[in-house]
């Protein structure tokens, strides 16, 4: 049975005139193997897809006399960086075999908004560490932002995701966007992408440049 997110991916890339086919299932212990194989042409890309199902902070009812009141609490970035732990089996399957290789997550834990721990900066954090500024207790001086811990996309780590990326139905509209891996062993030719994929190109740095 198909889940509610390839149903989604095949949804859309049909709408769009992209050629796919779902990639064979292989139930032995320790295989493992991505979803999807996406064909532009010469170009050849593929795709695991994880869904967001489950959050112990989304949804609490504080006041059981006022159920409809609802609060959610998150740490940027954790949904998005649990999913890249989950699936690094399926995309070094793809890349092993020199394939740009892209993990896709869909929101189902909030359906209607599709935000909670999807949000770009949840993707950015999730891939390239938070949001850091050193400042120096003598001077009061602070650095410039940086990306600081918590990277799960680094220089010999986790280098066959080539993207890392959302998928979204809100509102009634279908999109994909893809935040690249500027650390990929195996890039993908952005500019070869239809315009159904957009693309957010990221700029990293690791460390803080100067005081002001």
């Amino acid at each position: 049975m198909k889940t509610k997110s390839e149903q989604l991916f095949e949804t859309f890339l049909t709408a769009n005139n992209v050629q796919f086919e779902k990639i064979e299932e292989i139930t032995a212990k320790g295989a493992y193997r991505p979803d999807f194989l996406v064909a532009l042409g010469n170009l050849h890309l593929v795709f695991e897809l994880k869904e967001l199902a489950e959050g112990a902070n989304f949804g609490i009812v504080d006041d059981p006399t006022k159920s409809y009141i609802k609060s959610h609490s998150r740490t940027v970035g954790d949904h998005v960086r649990r999913r890249i732990g989950s699936s690094k089996k399926q995309i070094q399957y793809g890349a092993n075999q020199g394939i740009p290789s892209i993990l896709l997550i869909y929101n189902n834990l909030d359906p209607v908004f599709q935000i909670f721990g999807t949000e770009d900066m949840d993707f950015t954090t999730a891939m390239y560490g938070e949001l850091t500024i050193l400042l120096d207790k003598k001077t009061r001086q602070s650095s410039e932002t940086f990306n600081g811990k918590n990277q799960s996309l680094q220089e010999g780590k986790n280098t066959s995701f080539s993207s890392v990326g959302r998928l979204c139905d809100r509102g009634g509209k279908t999109t994909v966007t893809l935040f690249e891996n500027v650390f990929s062993k195996l890039t993908v030719p952005y500019e070869q992408l239809p315009a159904c994929f957009e693309v957010r190109r990221v700029e990293v740095s690791i460390e803080p440049l100067s005081f002001a």
